[in-house]
């Protein structure tokens, strides 16, 4: 569950406590009304501890590294010309910790400028894996994104008639398993997320309520010129499915320009 093979954020540091605690008092400090938010510069075990999932919890923080963002997505993007499987990509972001290319699908949503966690290889039950769980929290609360990765060298789109090819149509098949298993079965994701959570916090109500309307899908598989041999049809394909079934299709240059877009920006 943890996403930081070398941190756990789920207690402080001597060093940091005193770091935390200095700069928590100045944001007070000679004030009559009120305090200063200076959250960003808590020491980053600091802003990770404050949160209710300290250990999957994304830092905004590290929106404001030009340089790293930069230099993330050109990496993607060789290794992507490199022709990878699925389960290459999946190494290649969780053993390098490049978790704004999944991050960034918040883009396109309307939650996530608050707070935001991400849970890789999240277990439904007993038979199924969701790559990334994609959590946000907005004005209306919190809202989950299931998220599966599916092959980015093969044709996403048939040749002939420009359907979905094997990879999106497998992609879509598992989704659809998810969502009939959260339908009968969403309790049992309780468990899983309270092992996540800060002692002594407590679970919000949106983790323990079947409410469909929270859930949302993601399926990438292949890459910007699979959409580009005929994008009138596969951009119409791309809608119908969103409208009809709340999963949206992406391709893996998508995630490099979210990315990207990332860069300098207050939050998710």
């Amino acid at each position: 569950m943890n996403l930081y093979k070398n941190n756990d954020y789920s207690y402080l540091h001597k060093e940091d406590q005193l770091a935390y605690e200095k700069i928590k008092q100045s944001e007070t400090q000679n004030r009559k009304f009120g305090r200063i938010n200076k959250f960003r510069e808590y020491p980053k075990a600091a802003r990770h501890f404050e949160h209710i999932f300290p250990n999957n919890y994304l830092d905004i923080v590290e929106l404001k590294n030009e340089q790293y963002i930069k230099t993330l997505c050109q990496e993607y993007l060789d290794f992507l010309d490199a022709e990878p499987n699925e389960r290459q990509v999946l190494n290649f972001i969780n053993d390098q910790e490049h978790y704004l290319l999944i991050a960034s699908l918040l883009k396109l949503y309307n939650f996530g400028h608050h707070e935001a966690y991400l849970f890789k290889e999240f277990q439904l039950g007993t038979e199924y894996i969701v790559d990334y769980l994609l959590v946000g929290k907005g004005s209306g609360g919190y809202q989950f994104i299931f998220i599966e990765l599916e092959h980015p060298s093969k044709n996403a789109f048939l040749k002939e008639t420009h359907d979905l090819a094997e990879p999106y149509r497998k992609g879509i098949n598992q989704i659809n398993d998810w969502k009939y298993y959260l339908e009968l079965y969403s309790d049992t994701l309780i468990p899983t997320f309270k092992k996540a959570i800060k002692t002594n916090d407590s679970l919000p109500e949106e983790f323990t309520l079947n409410d469909s309307t929270r859930r949302h899908y993601v399926v990438v598989c292949g890459r910007r010129n699979d959409f580009e041999i005929n994008q009138e049809k596969s951009y119409r394909i791309r809608r119908q499915l969103e409208a009809e079934s709340r999963i949206k299709l992406f391709h893996y240059d998508n995630l490099y320009n979210l990315t990207l877009n990332l860069i300098d920006e207050d939050s998710f």
